[in-house]
């Protein structure tokens, strides 16, 4: 016979494991499996011809390899961009179609590692040849882009305006008072917003010592709905390269040394928003506690988006 107290604990100890075996029900849920949607990636700026990348949706849970990246890029769309009236065909430029040496200049443009492209079927659709389809302030850009596939016909379509130029007055390198090193900083942007509230602006930096294309930190984008008709200054960290791995403890600064260009470009609000967006969702992954976002999109038929950048710029000299 148990001793009490040894069977009073056994009492509870078998109270316990049927409400664990309770809580343990498998629960299988049946996703719906989605229609897939055309994504466009699109964007001109000033003095270059607009570029535009063409892909399908996929599952959440589908397997992604090297061939399930092949598949989702569009290679046999028909793609026109209209400027003032005037549509012009913007031809498909595939990596496996050109030279090892064009290969590389593509890269540098597209901003894209040389071997990555030559191991994958990517396909841009550009204006090269059609100087009409170049950025310049003032015109109103739209693309349209038509292709099938077994499962369905896509019909996209998205417009940009290529606004002012931005009032970036000045950058400089600044090292903060309370750092503990004395060869790292920020990088410091002033410039005017006009008055009148619905102005918006992407900024990038790029280390020219380095040989780095302009990236895009996390909140690049802002608007002027805290600032507006101000002169302002404001402070930016640097934007890891991607591949490129970090010297300890330097990650987010520029370095004495370094000669950087800042970038300020002015978008469109409706962009703005969807960059936001975007940049907001990159930004929770992996945050349990994070709010869920829908995709916003300034594409009609389709996800993504048709920037047209307004930008100038501005060189500093980090020293000391």
């Amino acid at each position: 016979m148990l001793h009490p107290l040894l069977e009073h604990r056994a009492t509870w100890a078998l109270g316990f494991a049927v409400i664990l075996a309770s809580c343990t029900t498998l629960v299988e849920v049946d996703l719906p499996d989605a229609t897939p949607q055309g994504v466009m990636e699109a964007s001109v700026r000033l003095g270059e011809p607009p570029v535009v990348i063409l892909t399908t949706t996929q599952g959440y849970f589908d397997p992604v390899d090297l061939s399930t990246l092949n598949d989702l890029f569009v290679a046999d769309a028909e793609v026109t961009c209209t400027v003032d009236g005037v549509t012009v065909p913007l031809p498909a430029l595939c990596t496996g179609d050109l030279p090892p040496e064009a290969l590389e200049a593509a890269a540098d443009f597209l901003g894209f590692d040389a071997e990555v492209l030559a191991n994958a079927e990517f396909c841009v659709y550009t204006g090269f040849a059609a100087p009409e389809t170049y950025g310049e302030v003032g015109k109103q850009y739209e693309i349209q882009a038509l292709w099938s596939d077994s499962v369905q016909s896509y019909d996209l379509t998205a417009s940009a305006s290529l606004r002012p130029l931005p009032a970036l007055d000045s950058a400089w390198f600044d090292i903060p008072e309370s750092s503990t090193n004395d060869s790292l900083g920020l990088i410091w942007t002033q410039f005017t917003d006009p008055v009148g509230f619905g102005d918006a602006y992407r900024w990038s930096s790029k280390r020219e010592n380095l040989g780095e294309d302009f990236f895009y930190p996390l909140g690049s984008v802002f608007d002027d709905v805290f600032v507006d008709g101000l002169t302002f200054p404001f402070s930016n960290f640097r934007s890891p390269q991607p591949g490129v791995e970090e010297t300890p403890g330097e990650e987010g600064f520029w370095k004495v040394g370094d000669t950087v260009v800042v970038r300020m470009e002015a978008i469109d609000y409706e962009v703005f928003e969807v960059l936001r967006d975007f940049e907001n969702s990159v930004a929770n992954q992996g945050n349990p506690f994070a709010l869920p976002t829908s995709a916003s999109t300034t594409v009609d038929g389709g996800l993504g988006w048709f920037a047209a950048y307004s930008g100038i710029t501005d060189t500093v000299v980090c020293a000391p």
